[in-house]
Order: C-alpha cells, then structure tokens, then sequence
C-alpha cells in the first residue's frame, strides 16, 4: 500500500466526521521529512481558512499518533481550488461539460489532451479536443487530470 493510501484510511474518517470529503493527498520530500498535502471539500459552501484550520488541527494530531507514520512531517491543509486536480475517475463525474486537461500513457508514451469533458463511465473517460474531436481515453491509461478555468 501507498504511503498515501495509509495516510488516507488513516484521516479519512476524521475529515468526514467534521463534516467535509477529503478530495485529495499529495506527498513530497526525502524519506525521513515529508510534506503532506491534505486537499478538503465541502458540498455545501466553498472551503475558507477556518475549514483548514480545523481539519489541520485534527488530522495533524491523529497523524502524530499513529505508528504507520515514522518520519517527520509539516501538513499543509488546503481546498482544491479553481483548478483542481482529479485524484481519481470517479471525481470527474460531477464536472462533465467543464473544460479539463486529461494526462494519460498510450502505447508506453504519456500524452495529454486539453478539452471539454463529455462523459466519464467505468471504462473511459471521452473529452473533445479543440479540433471538435471527440477522443476516449481507457481508465486503464489514464493518470490524472485538472480543471481548467474559463473565466
């Protein structure tokens, strides 16, 4: 399992409990000191610094007590933005028409299509590119992808 699948089941109950979905984890640095980036949401209204403040104070404690994290850590706590980036498929049901830029690998090279997301389903996610081409992309090639904002 990830580091961040740990992390994951670890404060996912926490962040859920304080009534917001936790959208995301990303984790960078060296092995003994890490930064754990924790991206939350909140169906109801837009996430604000005391929504971070909050969850931050929470998950840093449950994370400092837990013997599956052994190494140093600082936790940022941050909505997903105007831009987010998608951790997974399922994330992209709720922005279908929106315009998103989709990373993904065919035959072994990794490429990229920015478009109009069209559908999402179990299998593929479909986008149409600027040339009005429609282009399916296998949820098994798939990598991650960014909303795009048009102002």
């Amino acid at each position: 399992m990830k580091i961040e699948e740990e992390i994951e089941d670890i404060i996912s109950k926490d962040i859920r409990n304080l009534g917001y979905i936790l959208w995301g984890i990303e984790l960078s640095g060296k092995n003994n000191s890490k930064l754990i980036r924790v991206y939350i949401d909140n169906e109801d209204a837009p996430i604000n610094l005391r929504d971070c403040e909050i969850v931050s104070a929470q998950i840093k404690e449950v994370l400092e007590n837990t013997e599956h994290i052994n190494f140093n850590f600082v936790l940022e706590v941050s909505s997903p933005g105007i831009e987010r980036t998608f951790f997974n498929i399922e994330q992209l049901k709720n922005f279908v028409e929106q315009t998103i830029l989709v990373k993904f690998e065919e035959d072994s090279r990794k490429d990229s299509v920015l478009g109009k997301l069209l559908s999402v389903s179990d299998n593929y996610i479909e986008v149409m590119n600027n040339k009005k081409e429609s282009i399916k992309i296998d949820v098994n090639s798939y990598i991650t992808s960014k909303l795009i904002y048009k102002g």
